[in-house]
Parts: C-alpha cells; sequence; structure tokens
C-alpha cells in the first residue's frame, strides 16, 4: 500500500475510502462549493457542493469537471475517470472571477489524477497551507503499476503555501509532482506538459518527476533487484513561474529526452536542511535546459542555479541565465555514479556567490562548457572552477569570459591537474587558472554589467573578444538569436560589437582595472 493511501485513510478522505457511485450521464459536472439547497445533481443550477461529492462519481469517458470561479473548496479533488484521444477529461473553471480555490486542509493531497490518462487540468488555484509540515503536493499525478499513461496537460495553474515536510521523491512534499510507483507493472508517463503555471511558498519541491522504476547501474541508487529503467517520454515543462521554495526548483528524473524552457525561478533552498539547486536532471537522459533564469539560491547546500547531476547522459544547458545565488552557478556532480556527455554553453552568470563550477565527489568524463559569460561584480567573491576531490573530472573549458570587477576574489581551485583543460578564454583578474591555450586577459568591454538581463553583458564595439574563440561544433546561435560566427566571439555573445557607454578608465573603482 502506498504512502498516500495509507495517509488519505487515516484522514477518511471520501476519494479514497468512500465507495463511488455512477455518474449523472452529465459531460460536465459543475462544482460550488458556496452554493446552497438541497438539491445538488451536478448541473449549473443544482451544481455539486462539496469536494466528496464529486470524487464518488463513477465518470464516463472524456467528462468535464467545473468549479464556479471565485469558489473555494476544501479537502482533496480525486476524480474517478479519464479520458481518451480526442475526448480528455477537463478539470476547470467556470463563470466569472477570479480562479476557483482548492484548498487541501492539510491533506497529503489537494488535487490528486491517480491512474488516469487523457486528462486536463487548468485554471485552478491550489493552496495546502493547514497541518504545516505534514506531507503534502498541490497536484499529484501518479501511476501505480499502470503501464503507459498518455496526455497530462497542467496549465494556468496558481499552486501557492503548500506547507509541506522535508522530504522528496516519489512521494515527497511538492507543488507539482509527476509520481510513478509501484514494483509490478513497469509504468511510466508519456506526452506531458507543464506550462503557465505559477508555483509560489512551496515546501520542499516545486516540480518534480521521480519513478519507482529507476533502476540502472549509473546512479548511487541503483538496486538490481528493483524495478528496471523505464523513463518517461515527451516531457515538456515551459513557462512556469517559481518564486519562495523551501528546496528545489525543476528536477527532472527517469526521463529521456525532457525539454526544461522559458522557466523562471526565484527564490529557492530557503528552508529545507538538505542538498537543493535551481533545475537539474538526475538518471534522465538527453534533456535540454534553455531559456531559463534562476536566482535567489540560498545557502551553500547546494544553492547554485543549475546542476547536471548523476547518471545523466547527452544533457544540454544552453541561452539560460544566473545571477546573485548564494551557492554558485553550475554544479557537476557525480558522487557514487557515473555521467557523461554534457555541455554547457552560451548561458549568461552574474554576481554568483561561492562557485562557478563545482565538481562534487564523484569522477566524470566529457562535459563541455564554452561561450559563457561570467561576471563577478563588486563584493563578491567566486572559485571559478573548483575540485572538491581528487578524482578526475573530464571538464572543458572553451571561449568562456570570466570578469572579476570591483572587491573580492575569482580563482580556480583545481586537484587534478590532467581532468581540466582550457583553450580560448578571456580571463580578467582570474587567478590560479591553467594553461589557457590561445586566451587573453584583456578587457572584453562588457555592456551594462549591472542592467537587466540578458541584454546586458554583450560585447562593445572594438571588443577585443569578437571573434577570439575558436570552432565549437553543435549550435548556430547563440543566447541573443546571433548566428555564431567562424571564428566566434569568446562569450556568451556572438553577434557584432553593439553600442555602449565608454569604460571607465582602468584602475577606477568599477572598471576590470580595479
Amino acid at each position: 500500500m502506498t504512502a498516500v493511501i495509507v495517509a488519505a485513510a487515516a484522514l477518511s478522505l471520501p476519494a479514497v475510502s468512500a465507495p463511488a457511485s455512477a455518474a449523472t450521464g452529465r459531460a460536465v459536472q459543475y462544482v460550488d462549493c458556496s452554493a446552497t439547497g438541497s438539491r445538488q445533481t451536478g448541473s449549473v443550477t443544482a451544481p455539486w457542493q462539496s469536494l466528496d461529492r464529486v470524487n464518488r462519481l463513477r465518470l464516463g469517458t472524456g467528462s468535464q469537471i467545473r468549479l464556479r470561479r471565485s469558489t473555494r473548496c476544501t479537502g482533496t479533488l480525486a476524480p474517478d475517470g479519464s479520458g481518451a484521444p480526442g475526448r480528455p477529461m477537463v478539470i476547470g473553471a467556470y463563470g466569472t472571477g477570479a480562479k476557483p480555490v482548492i484548498d487541501g486542509g492539510g491533506n497529503p493531497e489537494t488535487l490528486l489524477l491517480k491512474n488516469t490518462q487523457w486528462v486536463e487540468a487548468s485554471d485552478l488555484s491550489i493552496t495546502n497551507s493547514g497541518n504545516p509540515g505534514g506531507n503534502k503536493r498541490g497536484v499529484r499525478v501518479q501511476l501505480e503499476d499502470y503501464g503507459t499513461g498518455t496526455h497530462y496537460r497542467l496549465t494556468g495553474l496558481d499552486i501557492h503555501d503548500i506547507r509541506g515536510d522535508d522530504t522528496k521523491g516519489t512521494t515527497g512534499s511538492a507543488g507539482i509532482l509527476f509520481s510513478v510507483t509501484g514494483s509490478a507493472t513497469p509504468t511510466r508517463f508519456d506526452d506531458v506538459e507543464v506550462a503557465g503555471n505559477t508555483i509560489t511558498g512551496v515546501d520542499r519541491e516545486g516540480i518534480y518527476f521521480g519513478s519507482t522504476w529507476n533502476n540502472r547501474p549509473v546512479h548511487g541508487d541503483y538496486d538490481p533487484d528493483g524495478p528496471a529503467y523505464l523513463p518517461s517520454t515527451r516531457v515538456v515543462v515551459r513557462d512556469n513561474t517559481l518564486k519562495d521554495l523551501a528546496g528545489d526548483g525543476i528536477v527532472m528524473t527517469a526521463t529521456d529526452g525532457a525539454l526544461v524552457e522559458h522557466n523562471r525561478l526565484d527564490g529557492f533552498q530557503r528552508r529545507s536542511a538538505g542538498y537543493n539547486a535551481g533545475m537539474w536532471p538526475w538518471n534522465a537522459d538527453h534533456t535540454l535546459f534553455q531559456y531559463n533564469e534562476v536566482s535567489g539560491g540560498e545557502t551553500t547546500r547546494d544553492g547554485m542555479a543549475y546542476d547536471v547531476d548523476e547518471g545523466t547522459f547527452g544533457t544540454v544547458f544552453q541561452y539560460n541565465v544566473s545571477h546573485d545565488n548564494a551557492g554558485g552557478f553550475f554544479l557537476v556532480c557525480t558522487a557514487t555514479g557515473t555521467l557523461s556527455d554534457a555541455v554547457i554553453r552560451y548561458n549568461v552568470s552574474r554576481d554568483d556567490h561561492y562557485r562557478g563550477i563545482e565538481m562534487c565527489a564523484g569522477s566524470f568524463d566529457d562535459v563541455r562548457a564554452h561561450n559563457n559569460t561570467v561576471y563577478i561584480g563588486e563584493g563578491v567573491s567566486q572559485t571559478v572552477v573548483n575540485e572538491n576531490t581528487d578524482n578526475h573530472h573530464g571538464l572543458t573549458l572553451t571561449n568562456n569570459i570570466v570578469v572579476k570587477e570591483g572587491t573580492g576574489s575569482a580563482t580556480f581551485a583545481l586537484r587534478d591537474s590532467t581532468g581540466v583543460s582550457l583553450s580560448h578564454n578571456t580571463l580578467v583578474h582570474v587567478t590560479g587558472a591553467p594553461a589557457n591555450n590561445g586566451g587573453s586577459t584583456a578587457d572584453p568591454l562588457l555592456t551594462d554589467r549591472t542592467g537587466a538581463l540578458p541584454g546586458g553583458l554583450r560585447l562593445r564595439r572594438g571588443s577585443p573578444a569578437i571573434g577570439a574563440g575558436t570552432p565549437v561544433p553543435g549550435v548556430d546561435r547563440d543566447l541573443y538569436g546571433n548566428a555564431v560566427t567562424d571564428p566566434p566571439n569568446a562569450g556568451a555573445y556572438a553577434g557584432r560589437g553593439v553600442a555602449g557607454p565608454t569604460p571607465p578608465p582602468a584602475g577606477s573603482a568599477t572598471g576590470p582595472g580595479a
């Protein structure tokens, strides 16, 4: 019996414990928890007045559940139904006014979509601040010994104040949790889109994909007797806004080919005693993270914006922005597993503290960081590349720009002299770097170093970084949409030099000579 069923049974949730009754036959079930009167048929004139009544229904294929705007329902919504191709089960709103509120009332689940498929949920406000510190989810999509579930859409949801505990995983606390459980039937998600949602004030995870069908020997938690590796496919997480998270922002595990793009994360690792980063994959292949912005990571446990973690292959981070994170820019971490074939390219980092790229206990091969721009401003110190073990780390740094200005320091701290290799990087006021073939220490003349990102930190006219790189295959555009030339520029900006303010004289308090 899963943890969610145990918890729900203990709270006597009708969605789990009460027998279902046949639906009325209507294609649309209307819900208004502020309505009064003895007549409840699920019609627009006699709507259901509680989530309990909806949970008892056996819904026909492709039914809709519509909650009246400006109403507030308390408890767990756990509908018994599914959709089919062209006839999804739809959960949403009707009427005018604010989005309808579902308040979990301290229960483990607020919206639970279990062992269903072809389902779409949108335009709801979801909260669960009762029983603070309990194991809770805002939205949980769960498949348990189900097989392949297809077509899931979560859009336009406002998820806030999910005051859960400090656990993560397939039964952890999260704003949105896609959870594969069980061990009898090979199970996975296929065709998932999580888009245009806001997630604020959530413990512990923001958006998390987890699976018990994750066992392969590339990660340290491998169980040779556990369910074999079966990744979820066609997963897209885009255009979401996440703020004030206890732990991680967006985590992809046991997926293949996931796309994570155009998400904004501000404020994470704020209340967790564990190690958390902004956006990262674990035991997942061919994940593409692009056009995301991450800031406000707290603590150095881990507290960095992005992470290429263990058991991952073919990971690409491109066109992302990172700034003002206490733990830094990037983690590349294998712990007790392996990883390889990772690319970190055309990203911008500004005023990330502590470390630029941190490498943890395990060893890895074939991680390539090229054409990134890292600006470290007044009062900020950073270890640009930090090895905290003697294990071998196969990392190449090519065509990057790292500029340190003002007080503080920027340095390399390497323990394996053979693993990290540099070529054609521009390093200004950076100490401890190994040989940098074709590199430069000349001021690259960055624009607008304190302005809005990513518009700032481009190259001004006359920059010595223009055309100073060496060709790197695999990409033809930069963060700003410019074509990559041959030879390319150093840094994340590939275009022609742009107009900009006259740089301060060398040796001034704000210039590279400071």
